[in-house]
Protein backbone atom coordinates (compact mmCIF):
# COMPACT_ATOMS: atom_id res chain seq x y z
CA UNK A 1 0.00 0.00 0.00
CA UNK A 2 1.62 3.26 -1.08
CA UNK A 3 1.43 6.61 0.67
CA UNK A 4 -1.25 8.09 -1.59
CA UNK A 5 -3.72 5.23 -1.10
CA UNK A 6 -3.05 5.30 2.64
CA UNK A 7 -3.78 9.02 2.64
CA UNK A 8 -7.00 8.44 0.69
CA UNK A 9 -8.11 5.78 3.16
CA UNK A 10 -7.38 8.06 6.09
CA UNK A 11 -9.19 11.03 4.59
CA UNK A 12 -12.15 8.87 3.58
CA UNK A 13 -12.59 7.79 7.18
CA UNK A 14 -12.68 11.39 8.36
CA UNK A 15 -15.90 12.08 6.48
CA UNK A 16 -17.84 9.09 7.80
CA UNK A 17 -20.19 10.25 10.54
CA UNK A 18 -21.89 7.69 12.72
CA UNK A 19 -23.92 8.12 15.84
CA UNK A 20 -22.54 6.30 18.86
CA UNK A 21 -24.24 3.05 19.81
CA UNK A 22 -24.91 4.37 23.30
CA UNK A 23 -27.30 7.05 22.10
CA UNK A 24 -30.35 4.79 22.38
CA UNK A 25 -29.29 3.68 25.86
CA UNK A 26 -28.81 7.27 26.93
CA UNK A 27 -32.20 8.24 25.50
CA UNK A 28 -33.92 5.36 27.30
CA UNK A 29 -32.26 6.19 30.60
CA UNK A 30 -33.16 9.86 30.24
CA UNK A 31 -36.79 8.98 29.54
CA UNK A 32 -36.77 6.69 32.55
CA UNK A 33 -35.36 9.47 34.75
CA UNK A 34 -38.05 11.86 33.55
CA UNK A 35 -40.74 9.30 34.34
CA UNK A 36 -39.15 8.51 37.69
CA UNK A 37 -39.30 12.18 38.67
CA UNK A 38 -43.10 11.92 38.65
CA UNK A 39 -43.26 9.01 41.11
CA UNK A 40 -44.46 9.54 44.69
CA UNK A 41 -41.66 8.01 46.78
CA UNK A 42 -37.93 7.39 46.66
CA UNK A 43 -38.56 3.63 46.75
CA UNK A 44 -40.57 3.87 43.54
CA UNK A 45 -37.88 6.03 41.93
CA UNK A 46 -35.12 3.62 42.97
CA UNK A 47 -37.09 0.62 41.67
CA UNK A 48 -37.78 2.21 38.30
CA UNK A 49 -34.19 3.40 37.91
CA UNK A 50 -32.79 -0.01 38.82
CA UNK A 51 -35.21 -1.74 36.44
CA UNK A 52 -34.23 0.68 33.66
CA UNK A 53 -30.52 0.01 34.18
CA UNK A 54 -31.16 -3.72 34.03
CA UNK A 55 -33.36 -3.57 30.92
CA UNK A 56 -31.59 -0.88 28.87
CA UNK A 57 -28.02 -1.37 30.06
CA UNK A 58 -27.43 -4.98 31.02
CA UNK A 59 -30.06 -6.99 29.13
CA UNK A 60 -28.71 -6.16 25.61
CA UNK A 61 -25.27 -7.37 26.68
CA UNK A 62 -26.80 -10.59 28.01
CA UNK A 63 -28.75 -11.15 24.78
CA UNK A 64 -25.67 -10.57 22.63
CA UNK A 65 -23.66 -13.07 24.67
CA UNK A 66 -26.52 -15.58 24.62
CA UNK A 67 -26.87 -15.29 20.83
CA UNK A 68 -23.12 -15.84 20.40
CA UNK A 69 -23.07 -18.90 22.66
CA UNK A 70 -26.45 -20.52 22.04
CA UNK A 71 -28.69 -19.56 19.10
CA UNK A 72 -31.40 -21.91 20.41
CA UNK A 73 -31.25 -20.26 23.82
CA UNK A 74 -31.60 -16.87 22.17
CA UNK A 75 -34.60 -18.10 20.21
CA UNK A 76 -36.19 -19.57 23.34
CA UNK A 77 -35.67 -16.29 25.22
CA UNK A 78 -37.23 -14.32 22.36
CA UNK A 79 -40.28 -16.60 22.20
CA UNK A 80 -40.66 -16.40 25.98
CA UNK A 81 -40.48 -12.60 25.94
CA UNK A 82 -43.00 -12.28 23.10
CA UNK A 83 -45.40 -14.72 24.76
CA UNK A 84 -45.06 -12.99 28.12
CA UNK A 85 -45.60 -9.57 26.56
CA UNK A 86 -48.82 -10.67 24.84
CA UNK A 87 -50.09 -12.36 28.01
CA UNK A 88 -49.24 -9.32 30.11
CA UNK A 89 -50.99 -7.06 27.60
CA UNK A 90 -54.18 -9.11 27.83
CA UNK A 91 -54.06 -9.12 31.64
CA UNK A 92 -53.55 -5.36 31.66
CA UNK A 93 -56.38 -4.71 29.21
CA UNK A 94 -58.95 -7.03 30.80
CA UNK A 95 -57.89 -7.11 34.44
CA UNK A 96 -58.11 -10.92 34.45
CA UNK A 97 -55.92 -13.58 35.96
CA UNK A 98 -54.05 -16.66 34.83
CA UNK A 99 -56.61 -17.78 32.28
CA UNK A 100 -56.55 -14.35 30.66
CA UNK A 101 -52.74 -14.47 30.58
CA UNK A 102 -52.85 -17.87 28.89
CA UNK A 103 -55.48 -16.74 26.38
CA UNK A 104 -53.48 -13.60 25.61
CA UNK A 105 -50.30 -15.60 25.15
CA UNK A 106 -52.00 -18.02 22.74
CA UNK A 107 -53.69 -15.26 20.73
CA UNK A 108 -50.45 -13.26 20.73
CA UNK A 109 -48.36 -16.14 19.45
CA UNK A 110 -50.91 -16.81 16.71
CA UNK A 111 -50.94 -13.11 15.70
CA UNK A 112 -47.14 -12.95 15.76
CA UNK A 113 -46.78 -16.05 13.60
CA UNK A 114 -49.37 -14.72 11.17
CA UNK A 115 -47.90 -11.25 10.90
CA UNK A 116 -44.24 -12.26 10.74
CA UNK A 117 -44.41 -15.57 8.95
CA UNK A 118 -47.46 -15.99 6.79
CA UNK A 119 -47.70 -12.37 5.63
CA UNK A 120 -43.99 -12.32 4.76
CA UNK A 121 -44.31 -15.46 2.64
CA UNK A 122 -47.41 -14.03 0.99
CA UNK A 123 -45.58 -10.79 0.07
CA UNK A 124 -42.60 -12.74 -1.27
CA UNK A 125 -45.01 -14.76 -3.41
CA UNK A 126 -46.51 -11.55 -4.80
CA UNK A 127 -43.12 -10.40 -6.13
CA UNK A 128 -43.70 -12.22 -9.43
CA UNK A 129 -46.64 -9.89 -10.17
CA UNK A 130 -44.65 -6.72 -9.49
CA UNK A 131 -44.18 -4.36 -12.43
CA UNK A 132 -41.62 -1.63 -12.71
CA UNK A 133 -43.43 1.65 -12.30
CA UNK A 134 -42.16 4.82 -13.92
CA UNK A 135 -43.57 7.77 -12.07
CA UNK A 136 -42.54 11.29 -11.19
CA UNK A 137 -40.59 10.01 -8.17
CA UNK A 138 -38.25 7.80 -10.24
CA UNK A 139 -34.84 9.12 -11.25
CA UNK A 140 -34.75 10.89 -14.58
CA UNK A 141 -33.25 9.07 -17.54
CA UNK A 142 -31.55 11.21 -20.15
CA UNK A 143 -32.77 10.87 -23.70
CA UNK A 144 -29.91 11.20 -26.16
CA UNK A 145 -30.98 12.04 -29.70
CA UNK A 146 -28.68 11.61 -32.64
CA UNK A 147 -30.56 14.03 -34.92
CA UNK A 148 -32.14 17.34 -34.13
CA UNK A 149 -35.88 17.57 -34.77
Amino acid sequence: MNDTSLLNVRTAKLYVYRLPASISTNSAMMASAVLASRLPSTTHVFSLTLFSIEIYGLFPIFRRQLRARSPWGHLALTVTLVTGAWGGLFVTLTGGGRSTFLAGAIVGVILTVLSMGVCSWWLIGLQKYKNEIYGPWDPARPIIRRHWD
